[in-house]
C-alpha cells in the first residue's frame, strides 16, 4: 500500500518536471514560474522515489 503511495508521489513529481518544461518551451509560462515547478517536482520525485527504489527485495526462504 505504501509503495503505491510513494509511486504516485514520484509520478506527480515527474509530471511537475516534464509538463512545465514543455509549457515553457511553447512560451505558455515564464522562466521563474517554470523554475518553481521544477524545484517542487524535484523534491516530490526524491520524496517518492527514494523509499521504494532503495528497498531491497526480501529473499525467498524456500531453498
Amino acid at each position: 500500500m505504501m509503495r503505491t503511495v510513494y509511486q504516485m508521489l514520484a509520478a506527480a513529481g515527474l509530471a511537475l518536471v516534464l509538463i512545465p518544461s514543455v509549457l515553457h518551451y511553447f512560451n505558455n509560462i515564464g522562466n521563474e514560474q517554470m523554475k518553481t515547478y521544477l524545484f517542487l517536482g524535484t523534491i516530490l520525485w526524491f520524496a517518492g522515489a527514494i523509499p521504494w527504489l532503495g528497498r531491497k527485495k526480501k529473499e525467498n526462504s524456500l531453498k
